[in-house]
């Protein structure tokens, strides 16, 4: 029986987001949509996500899916990018330091959209909709059809679609280049 799991991002990408600041929506939709392309490249999913701080811009952390090279189911990008927030700043609720926006590059899963609560964002951004991840053939699994209203309702913010014909593009190449839907 193993006792550790380890999980990481690339490192090419933990260098590219270091310093990154970026004040706006469509700003962090950019760096997220092109993590997200170099994961396609890397053949390991097409989604990228990030936590930035809303007062400064500033990356805290990024996060692309791993389910592939970490044979674990939940290593999904938004996942990955809120756990390594959660290192980066010591502490399990991100509202406890400061205001953070979960950025990612297709509207979350239901794992995901479960996770936002927990977490301790108080804005999230997306770009691809769950259509668009659904229309490549990944299984989203049920969400609330008023999900929107389900966070705002905890004072989370949603924007999104932000940047869709880019992010939902990212998707299309997947497919189109046989990308393992898992």
């Amino acid at each position: 029986m193993k006792e550790r799991l380890e999980l990481s991002i690339p490192h090419s990408l933990c260098e590219r987001a270091q310093g990154l600041v970026a004040t706006t929506p469509e700003g962090r939709m950019a760096a997220v949509i092109s993590w997200a392309e170099a994961n396609v490249e890397r053949q390991e999913g097409p989604f990228a996500a990030g936590v930035f701080d809303l007062d400064t811009g500033a990356c805290i952390s990024a996060g692309v899916n791993r389910v592939l090279s970490s044979g674990c189911s939940v290593a999904h990008a938004e996942i990955m990018a809120l756990m390594l927030a959660q290192q980066e700043l010591s502490c399990v609720n991100l509202a406890e330091k400061g205001r953070y926006v979960l950025t990612t590059s297709a509207q979350p899963c239901s794992q995901c959209f479960g996770a936002v609560p927990w977490s301790g964002v108080v804005s999230m951004e997306f770009g691809a909709s769950r259509e668009d991840v659904e229309a490549i053939g990944f299984d989203e699994a049920p969400c609330p059809e008023n999900w929107r209203e389900l966070l705002e309702e905890r004072n989370i913010t949603i924007m999104g679609p932000v940047r869709q014909t880019e992010a939902a593009a990212v998707l299309q190449r997947y497919a189109q280049q046989g990308g393992n839907i898992y």
